[in-house]
């Protein structure tokens, strides 16, 4: 079976590493595997990990050119690999896409995506939270439920038991507060120090645009001294450390999944997530974490306090989830999808 991914830029990020190992699963898996990179956004330290197996197509378009002759280009191209399946990471490439449309899956990866030209194709969606707000807004979409993957065995596993002096705390996302919600962990922080709960530190691992605002809420509740903005780290870095922490707290105000939940799930790392979103749904919906409010700063301050008073509970939970967390495996989901391009093409 020869499939081809279907991807706009491959930086770093979330859904591109994911999509490494997938490929590299894939290949390990016997599969013919091929990547079409459309845009000139390509982070070569990244593409070198996929195995030198796999083809890789770099198209070097400018991003916003020539989308015409993009969509000639990117046609000619799959007419000469004829590939068996088509696997698109983006809702644009289901507009684009025009040989042998039958063959085309596109994977959701996100809460709110637009549906506008996805009308008729095989979808898949992250978790079943992503796959309820397709079909609400596009009724009778055909969309089947995969979720992500992770290298559950690459993960360093806290050994430590009971909770450090200070209390740390970790999320790792994109500084980009409307969707991740570090604002309103920042103001947690704030409100357990009001309560006498000062010795609660928080490191926000990631970058994005909300970096100065995220540290002028900080200085401004008078919580800077206890909040660290670390940057972007690695893979490595990032799986090496989790285990070095006391909680993983994700406020996100809509998420699609949550890698980064399955990894503090895999580093046996306790949980306080926000209820009724992807990451709520990977802690099987809210029975191994601590969960508040969509939006509450005040919930998420509780949520953190219980955390903290009832720490055994805590480690039971993330005891529990270090099992729980073997079907989010990369290996899990290459054979979910694996199956899935198999009744795709039968």
């Amino acid at each position: 079976m020869h499939v081809v991914h279907l991807i706009y830029q491959m930086e770093v990020g979330g859904a591109e590493t994911m999509l490494v190992d997938v490929i590299n699963e894939q290949v390990a898996n016997g599969l013919e595997v091929s990547l079409i990179v459309v845009n000139s956004g390509v982070n070569r330290e990244l593409v070198s990990r996929i195995r030198p197996e796999a083809q890789i197509v770099c198209m070097q378009r400018r991003q916003g050119s020539m989308p015409l002759l993009m969509m000639l280009r990117l046609n000619i191209l799959l007419a000469r690999m004829r590939p068996d399946i088509i696997h698109a990471h983006h809702y644009k490439f289901c507009r684009l896409v025009r040989w042998r449309r039958s063959r085309l899956l596109y994977t959701v990866h996100d809460m709110g995506v637009p549906m506008i030209y996805s009308a008729g194709v095989s979808m898949v969606a992250i978790t079943d939270a992503v796959a309820e707000d397709v079909r609400q807004r596009l009724p009778g979409a055909k969309v089947t439920t995969i979720t992500n993957g992770i290298r559950t065995a690459d993960i360093t596993r806290r050994t430590q038991r009971g909770a450090g002096t200070p209390f740390r705390i970790v999320q790792v996302a994109r500084l980009l507060a409307s969707k991740k919600g570090q604002d309103i962990l920042i103001e947690a922080l704030a409100m357990l120090s009001q309560r006498g709960v000062d010795n609660v530190e928080v490191d926000f691992i990631g970058n994005g645009p909300d970096l100065e605002e995220l540290q002028g809420k900080a200085r401004q509740l008078g919580v800077d001294g206890r909040v660290r903005f670390l940057g972007l780290r690695d893979r490595e870095y990032i799986y090496a450390r989790l285990a070095d922490y006391d909680l993983m707290c994700h406020p996100s105000r809509y998420e699609g999944f949550g890698l980064t939940i399955a990894e503090a799930m895999a580093a046996g790392l306790p949980l306080a997530l926000t209820a009724g979103d992807g990451p709520w749904e990977v802690a099987a919906h809210g029975r191994l974490c601590a969960s508040f409010a969509n939006g509450d700063s005040a919930a998420c301050a509780d949520a953190v306090s219980r955390v903290i008073s009832d720490y055994d509970s805590a480690l039971a939970r993330a005891a529990e989830a270090l099992k729980y967390v073997a079907r989010f495996d990369i290996a899990a989901m290459v054979a979910n999808y694996n199956s899935f391009y198999k009744n795709l093409i039968s």
